[in-house]
């Protein structure tokens, strides 16, 4: 029985640029080929991948052996336990595995059989590298999944973390020419082979739950929260870039801004050169994913409130063609060097960032719990201190949502290091911010709308654009009734949340 927590890094790459990575420098090493070809197991409707497991038999020379892999939804999709045990059957037997595991496997398949629902065939290079007391292990891998009729190709690098740091391994790959022909990916084989088997697309990845843990220090608990961040940004980022997937980019920029939010919450703790740097472009990405986002929301506004025979007039056709503009900036934006480099910056900077080893700062070996109860005090203060919704300014009203934002994402953040503390509250209390969020979001969106209508037309001749932006006005226009509605809605969500307790102080 070998059991291993697998840390490895994954970069999707074209041919032209996997054949380049075996000439590169800082990748030099001896070669070990070694072709296999292994089958993966799930039940007819795929619960196992719904679960997050892995379950598959590998053949090569070095000979058979079956593998589960778990990856508990609150760990980051870098870091997923795996157990491999030697075998001369054609399908995986529970029994092979560790009691933990095997009641784990049963309790997922749930009585129902195994089936073979994908095959991959894979062509291996490994080498091993010794970099700064790690060891990382590189595979480049070449090859296909099979599903029925269907085909997939396989064309990768990836970076195994043996023992050492990780902070090693993300400095190991921003060595490398990354951009649109190599890309970090998230999405392991047996996530490719499952989605092709069952005919299906990734979907849009919504942030796991953050579990932290009472004895954690202020660095760890950090260290915790950024990567979940990152997570959600590397599982959705390739379904913008690669298809434009609107989901997917409402995700992106959730990702973005519940990491900015850790940024607030942990303020001085993890203030240093780097970091400021980091905020100030992963802000320039949230204002690039901008503008197509809020196509997305005034279209599907319109659509909402527009008869069927004028779903394809003349100004819906002119939003989504302008639409169409924005989204192919996103994705230019997603797949250049620039963007891929700013992944593995912020990865690093969590790992090995000089806010770690700052000498001046007194806060980060202490308790996550202590600090976390006086970040969400100074967040729910700051949130307080807005009154009266409906006789705000739209900037005023534009403040508070980013302060309902933070407290929310806080609480969010924090809320498992209080288990114990009056859970109902703590739904309650989340759920109230979730909506005062929602109403100030879509009163936002409307403010946005109004004051950019004339922005949409501009590269159009100006009477048609003098046109289309009347009908935009009108069209907003015919929604202030409903704003009206919405501002007496953000203002029930605030005095509700007058009222509710901060639980972290019971």
């Amino acid at each position: 029985m070998n059991r291993s927590a697998e840390t490895e890094i994954k970069l999707m790459a074209t041919p032209a640029m996997l054949e380049t990575l075996r000439t590169h420098p800082a990748l030099a090493g001896k070669d070990r080929k070694i072709d296999f070809a292994t089958t993966y197991f799930d039940t007819v409707d795929g619960q196992l991948m719904r679960a997050g497991a892995a379950l598959r038999i590998r053949e090569s020379a070095d000979g058979r052996e079956q593998t589960l892999k778990l990856s508990p939804p609150e760990r980051s999709q870098l870091r997923r336990s795996e157990w491999n045990v030697a075998t001369e059957a054609d399908v995986p037997d529970p029994r092979l595995f560790p009691a933990r595991q095997k009641a784990a496997l049963n309790r997922l398949l749930d009585g129902a059989p195994l089936t073979p629902v994908a095959s991959l065939r894979i062509q291996r290079t490994t080498r091993l590298l010794h970099l700064s007391g790690s060891t990382v292990e590189l595979a480049f891998d070449v090859g296909a999944i099979s599903a029925g009729d269907r085909e997939a190709p396989v064309c990768e690098l990836e970076m195994e973390l043996i023992t050492g740091r990780l902070a090693d391994v993300l400095a190991l790959a921003q060595q490398l020419p990354l951009g649109s022909e190599l890309q970090w990916s998230l999405a392991g084989k047996a996530e490719r082979s499952h989605l092709l088997a069952f005919d299906k697309q990734p979907a849009a990845a919504i942030a796991r739950p953050v579990t932290l843990r009472r004895t954690m220090t202020v660095a760890e608990g950090f260290q915790a929260i950024a990567w979940n961040c990152l997570d959600q940004l590397l599982q959705n980022y390739p379904l913008v870039a690669e298809r434009g997937s609107p989901e997917g980019l409402h995700q992106c920029r959730v990702a973005i801004r519940r990491l900015r939010a850790a940024f607030s919450a942990f303020g001085d703790v993890v203030d240093d050169p780097a970091s400021k740097v980091l905020r100030a472009e992963f802000k320039a990405v949230a204002d690039g994913l901008g503008p197509a986002r809020d196509l997305d929301v005034l279209l599907g506004n319109i659509r909402k409130d527009t008869r069927p025979d004028d779903a394809h007039g003349e100004l819906p056709e002119q939003l989504e063609r302008r639409r169409k503009i924005e989204y192919q900036s996103v994705r230019t934006l997603l797949d250049d060097a620039p963007f891929q480099r700013l992944l593995f910056e912020l990865a690093h900077w969590i790992e090995s960032g000089e806010w770690l080893t700052r000498a001046d700062d007194t806060q980060r070996g202490q308790p996550l719990a202590k600090f976390a109860s006086r970040a969400l005090s100074r967040q729910h203060r700051r949130l307080r201190s807005h009154k009266n919704v409906v006789k705000m300014s739209d900037r005023g009203r534009h403040k508070m949502r980013i302060a309902s934002k933070k407290l929310r994402y806080a609480a969010e953040f924090f809320a498992s290091l209080f288990a114990d503390e009056a859970p109902a509250a703590k739904r309650s209390f989340i759920r109230i911010l979730e909506q005062l969020q929602d109403r100030l979001g879509q009163l936002n969106d409307r403010s946005v709308a109004a004051k950019g209508r004339s922005d949409l037309f501009q590269d159009l001749e100006p009477i048609t654009a003098a046109r289309l932006a009347t009908q935009l006005e009108a069209e907003l226009n015919a929604h202030a009734r409903s704003r009206f509605r919405l501002l007496k809605s953000a203002s029930r969500s605030l005095a509700r949340f007058d009222d509710a307790k901060p639980w972290w102080k019971q």
